[in-house]
């Protein structure tokens, strides 16, 4: 370049000003990182479409079960109503049998929470009016898939097996209410965990039979008398009598269930 550069001041001109731009490389030690915000940010928007694809899936095939029955039913018409491509059902479910299970699974569960909530320890005889009449609400919202349950149990030990442990779930919470609370009664001289099972049998063998079978009297005034019986079985009537009175009840300390006998 040097002959070339003397002879032509204006390639010389050009040269110079070129080795005189800065570089365009970037540096690194001052480089922003991809900011992780944006991160979390997309893997909760694919969370949230996820969830709410498997919100359609479930609502589309409680629907189907509900037009269709049961066994009449196909994974094709739940993706079909609920507007999804027939591989995405595959995401989340194996067949329409786990998309029963899961929910029965969701019902089971709000029923749970709905009885804890409801329950306190120091108004027995309320609380026990108020998570029977709420039982028998959310049956009626869920009679179909209570009724369904009851089907599928005499035909598929998967669905037997949920069937046991939901009347196991609902006679433990009866266990536990009871033991929460001292009150008179027959429940001292009594095996909690038998009286719980004929409340919980009580509880659910007539309130199926109010929604499948028409009777004379409604499923308000039948949680009304399951009501009555309990809290005069176990003593709340006095208990509540009482606190009218001005005397508060008292919580029972380390309370247990019974140590069932070897057999």
């Amino acid at each position: 370049m040097g002959r070339l550069g003397a002879q032509c001041p204006l390639i010389r001109r050009k040269v110079r000003a070129w080795n005189a731009r800065p570089s365009r490389l970037i540096d690194c030690s001052t480089a922003r990182p991809y900011p992780a915000a944006a991160t979390i940010t997309v893997v909760a928007t694919q969370k949230e479409r996820n969830a709410e694809t498997r919100r359609r899936l479930l609502s589309a095939a409680r629907q189907v079960f509900a037009e269709n029955g049961y066994a009449n039913a196909t994974v094709a018409d739940i993706v079909k109503r609920a507007g999804r491509a027939h591989g995405s059902f595959y995401l989340h479910f194996t067949n329409k049998e786990a998309a029963l299970q899961a929910l029965l699974e969701d019902a089971m569960a709000g029923l749970a929470v709905d009885s804890r909530t409801l329950w306190r320890w120091d108004e027995p005889e309320l609380s026990v009016r108020k998570s029977v009449h709420r039982f028998v609400e959310e049956f009626g919202e869920n009679r179909d898939l209570w009724l369904l349950l009851d089907q599928r149990s005499s035909l598929e030990p998967a669905f037997k097996k949920m069937s046991d442990q939901w009347f196991e779930q609902l006679s433990g919470g009866i266990v536990r209410a009871m033991l929460s609370t001292e009150a008179p009664g027959l429940l001292p001289s009594l095996d909690p965990e038998i009286l719980a099972h004929v409340f919980a049998a009580m509880l659910s063998d007539s309130t199926r039979a109010a929604y499948q079978e028409s009777q004379s009297w409604t499923t308000g005034e039948l949680a009304d008398e399951i009501s009555s019986i309990w809290s005069r079985t176990l003593g709340y009537t006095e208990v509540t009598a009482a606190a009218e009175d001005g005397v508060k009840p008292t919580r029972p300390a380390n309370r247990r269930r019974r140590q069932k006998p070897d057999r």
